[in-house]
């Protein structure tokens, strides 16, 4: 289940994993801080969303995705990155 889900909604997320021995939506070595772009592709919002729709988007995805549910930590804290991104700009 959580692999068609991933499949849908990060569609290059195999290929990281892969290259990445096997962590998914992994970030290449050295390739910095995740971009607002990233960010908005993480938690499946259009650019310039609202504060507001940024929190939503976040809450629905850690509610499938949380290590103690049976997702990752690693994706937990890709999606936790993503929305400090977006947030940073709104505060």
């Amino acid at each position: 289940l959580l692999e068609t889900y991933l499949d849908g909604r990060f569609p290059i997320w195999r290929k990281d994993a892969d290259a990445n021995g096997g962590e998914g939506l992994g970030v290449a070595p050295g390739s910095g801080a995740m971009t607002k772009e990233e960010a908005y592709k993480i938690l499946g919002l259009e650019a310039g969303a609202a504060a507001a729709d940024v929190r939503k988007a976040h809450r629905r995805l850690m509610q499938r995705l949380h290590p103690d549910i049976g997702g990752t930590s690693f994706l937990a804290a890709r999606i936790n990155e993503a929305k400090d991104v977006l947030l940073s700009n709104h505060n």
